[in-house]
């Protein structure tokens, strides 16, 4: 099953949410962001969330066609962005896909951004997409589909990512050890359509620009 969280950050690509809604099995939606369905007339097979940032009116929407609602405390623990990646893992996904998770609140982008390698451990693929980018995060070993002259940055998440082998990109790695703050896998170039990525130890965030 293909599950897609849809979070309440910035979706300026209605007909792009569509799109990714027809590929999905399930769809859970974080609070705010029915926004967007509702302006689509989509209606998600849940809603989780405090309930603290979304339309009333949207609100009566789901209710009136019975959406499933889980509804938390605003004093809470997780944000509603983790809460709908929690409830997506008990069903046991195939692949989950965030959209909506980058916006304006930079504390919230980078936290769902990091929401990604708590989503390593499981074993389950986690990416996060708006029109323009995709983002995960790599520990061992990622294979990519894209097309000649795209753009993708590789930025260590660890003290130290071990061994990085880099293949199909402009700028090649074979076995290089990659530091924290360090710059050195911004802004490299896919030279083939197919690129792996290899890691030995460490977590590497993936950020491809899809334009």
């Amino acid at each position: 099953m293909k599950v897609l969280v849809v979070t309440n950050g910035i979706i300026n690509d209605l007909n792009h949410l569509d799109q990714i809604i027809g590929n999905s099995d399930y769809v859970i939606c974080a609070d705010g962001a029915a926004r967007y369905l509702t302006s689509l007339n989509i209606y998600p097979d849940l809603l989780v969330g405090d309930l603290d940032s979304i339309n009333p009116n949207d609100l009566k929407q789901m209710r009136d066609r019975s959406v499933r609602i889980e509804k938390f405390p605003i004093d809470k623990d997780m944000t509603d962005t983790e809460l709908a990646i929690e409830y997506a893992l008990e069903l046991n996904p195939i692949a989950i896909t965030v959209l909506g998770a980058l916006g304006l609140r930079w504390d919230h982008s980078l936290g769902n951004i990091m929401l990604l390698a708590k989503m390593i451990k499981t074993g389950v693929p986690c990416k996060i997409i708006d029109e323009k980018t995709e983002i995960t995060i790599v520990d061992r070993e990622i294979e990519l589909e894209g097309n000649i002259g795209d753009t993708i940055s590789l930025i260590p998440l660890a003290n130290q990512v071990k061994k990085v082998t880099l293949e199909g990109l402009k700028y090649p790695l074979s076995n290089r050890n990659i530091s924290f703050g360090s710059s050195l896998g911004i802004s490299n170039v896919f030279a083939s359509k197919h690129v792996k990525i290899t890691v030995k130890e460490g977590l590497l965030l993936v950020v491809r620009d899809l334009l």
